[in-house]
């Protein structure tokens, strides 16, 4: 739909309150006139509001549903009130009718902007479905050089710990700089948090040649809390637009000026190796469906005129250094949560009408997972990606999934049944590890997930860094290492007086450390399940394993801890198991340890 056709929804919306005009005009053509100019004010308004919060083109249906339902019955109720037969003696003659166009009026806001919505997110459910490509058989993050997969490029600080850094550091850019905004973006080979720093608003008034003007940029690498901040000072004139400076020189608003089809959500400043760019993440969706990419922009931070733009179908050919190809919203609030709610292999396409239903089914995946704050980017095997981890409904303490995002796909784990504890779960178990501190608290933050190379076989284990805080100050305090399947393997270093490579090797050394006196992987016994049989003994079930070796494995509680018999539960026919066992004087094999593997 074209700029004008939006405009003409807008105004099509109005509609009943020129006929509340006339209506006044018959009577007094001052207090007419007097009206319609308010009513002219009124569109401005309106149109210049959504201009500026860059809403038109994606919201007219909503805005003409609410707004011509509302003003519709403004224009009833302006007919009642002028009526020269009494309003009381003329509702009670007309109470039904009233009634019924009441509530018709509210049905259409109502139930127009429910099956509105319901469409929306139904598109934008399938829309991410078919991006996602399904593995149950591997695990995500499998990593063979750990020193440089893991060490030198796990994130340990947050957002809130690198802008206290460059709070510390703004004074480079004079007293009157203030934080505009805070991204990760990708520099030389490694992710930095980089914060603009612009002039406040009262120096861009009255201070000649500062005004729309951006002073400069502090980065702090991510893993490496305790280095020095990186400091630029851009020449005056030469870093000009960005997002949050005033009028023209806010990049998206002057994007959206160039094309008024585009939502503008993400955008970031980033170093192509010899020169800064800055970048916008676009999105758009028709008046009737789903968000969609529409590609990205690469701009000129001097004149902010357009270098580069990459199409939608053009995100898996752009440069490393194009970290974000899509807004963090676009990717959280309209897919994943939209996904996750309406995901359902049961329903055609795997999306299902109405959200939840049923909540509970095992076919759902669950929805996006709460223990994971936001959507992360992490380095891995030389490129960066995002990734992101669910939960089931039902059990926040399960981990559902972990789905990488790339610029060309989505890769989804599904992890529901083999076991695994989610990232609240692991979060918690962490922060149980510390003694609460004497002042301040510690807080857990930014779970990832990787799969190491043990003696006995790869462990998914999670990654947490644990910090220390106090008022607006923050460090890092602490990293944990956790089993995701038996989260009695837990391992913790002090980061004190370390780098952050060095105390994530801690961590991780200390973690492998437990395997080292575990039976190695060649003395496992790998089978597949030719049969199972139960039965109670003495009130305990006991589980029996026909194994396509001939041998017969039995699994009792009394073997096995928590994590190995919540594997023998959710064992059934055809899958490989890798397990020990032990023999008693009934030449009876006992498991002692109990994994599926396929």
């Amino acid at each position: 739909m074209s700029y004008a056709g939006i405009t003409f929804l807008l105004f099509v919306a109005y509609i009943p309150l020129i006929w509340i005009i006339f209506r006044i005009k018959q009577r007094n053509k001052v207090l007419g006139y007097l009206a319609g100019l308010m009513f002219l004010l009124l569109l401005l308004g309106v149109w210049i509001v959504g201009f500026l919060n860059r809403t038109i083109m994606v919201g007219a249906l909503e805005h003409l549903i609410v707004v011509g339902s509302v003003t519709t019955l403004l224009a009833v109720i302006f007919e009642l009130a002028i009526s020269k037969v009494n309003l009381i003696v003329r509702f009670q003659r007309r109470r039904k009718s009233l009634i019924s166009v009441v509530v018709l009026i509210l049905l259409i806001i109502v139930g127009g902007n429910a099956l509105l919505g319901i469409r929306k997110s139904m598109l934008s459910a399938k829309y991410f479905e078919n991006t996602v490509t399904y593995d149950s058989s591997n695990l995500p993050f499998i990593v063979l050089d750990e020193e440089n997969e893991i060490d030198n490029n796990i994130r340990l600080v947050t957002k809130e710990f690198a802008i206290s850094k460059a709070e510390q550091n703004k004074a480079a850019f004079g007293s009157n700089a203030v934080l505009t905004q805070a991204n990760v973006i990708y520099v030389n080979d490694s992710i930095y948090w980089c914060m603009i720093y612009a002039p406040r608003k009262s120096a861009q008034i009255w201070k000649s040649g500062q005004f729309n003007l951006a002073w400069g940029l502090v980065l702090v690498e991510v893993n490496n809390p305790n280095a020095e901040p990186v400091i630029i000072d851009f020449a005056q004139g030469d870093f000009n637009y960005a997002e949050g400076l005033w009028y023209n020189h806010n990049i998206n608003l002057k994007n959206y000026r160039r094309n008024q089809n585009a939502k503008y959500w993400r955008s970031y400043p980033t170093w192509t190796g010899t020169d800064w760019v800055y970048v916008v993440t676009r999105s758009t969706r028709n008046v009737y469906g789903a968000w969609l990419s529409d590609g990205i922009d690469v701009l000129d931070i001097k004149t902010g005129e357009l270098l580069t733009h990459y199409t939608a179908d053009e995100l898996d050919t752009t440069p490393d250094y194009l970290l974000q190809v899509f807004s963090e919203d676009l990717i959280e609030l309209e897919w994943i949560i939209k996904w996750g709610n309406r995901r359902d292999t049961t329903a055609e396409g795997n999306i299902r009408l109405l959200p939840g239903f049923p909540h509970y089914s095992s076919d759902r995946l669950g929805f996006y997972g709460e223990g994971v704050e936001d959507i992360r980017y992490v380095k891995y095997k030389n490129s960066t990606l995002a990734f992101f981890a669910t939960h089931p409904r039902d059990s926040l303490e399960t981990l559902a999934g972990i789905g990488i995002l790339r610029k060309n796909g989505t890769t989804f784990y599904n992890l529901r049944e083999s076991g695994y504890i989610s990232a609240i779960t692991a979060s918690t178990l962490a922060e149980g590890q510390l003694t609460a501190p004497n002042e301040g608290n510690y807080i857990v933050q930014m779970p990832v997930p990787y799969t190491l190379n043990t003696s006995i076989g790869y462990r998914l284990a999670w990654f947490i860094p644990i910090y220390w805080r106090s008022g607006s100050i923050q460090r890092l305090s602490h990293v944990c290492v956790i089993d995701a399947l038996d989260s009695s393997y837990i391992s913790i270093a002090e980061a004190e007086g370390l780098a952050g490579s060095e105390v994530v090797r801690e961590a991780r050394l200390q973690f492998k450390s437990f395997f080292a006196s575990e039976i190695p992987q060649q003395d496992y016994i790998i089978a597949e399940i030719d049969n199972i049989g139960s039965y109670v003994d003495n009130g305990n079930s006991i589980f029996i394993f026909q194994l396509n070796n001939s041998q017969i494995i039995r699994c009792s509680q009394d073997y096995l801890n928590a994590t190995h018999w919540n594997q023998v539960v959710l064992a059934d026919i055809g899958d490989i198991i890798q397990f020990t066992y032990t023999e008693d004087d009934e030449e009876i094999l006992w498991a002692t340890e109990f994994f599926i593997i396929g």
